[in-house]
């Protein structure tokens, strides 16, 4: 039997500035939001906060979907 390993392809992690950048709010809005548990999904590497672009996305979908029912 032959098989082949397909590569997992995931985006490479960004810096709080960089997704703070992106959503248009200060590294300080994006640092409450990781204390508060209500802002995109995170990786913490030694100490540091660190973002993938595909989370954050799906996140931000997430929370268009959430407003939509209210609405």
């Amino acid at each position: 039997m032959n098989e082949t390993t397909v590569p997992v392809v995931q985006s490479p992690l960004l810096h709080s500035r960089d997704v703070a950048t992106y959503l248009k709010v200060s590294e300080s809005t994006l640092s409450r939001w990781r204390s508060a548990g209500t802002g995109p999904p995170f990786i913490r590497m030694s100490g540091i906060a660190r973002y993938r672009l595909e989370a954050v996305e799906a996140w931000l979908v997430e929370l268009e979907q959430d407003h939509a029912a209210e609405g």
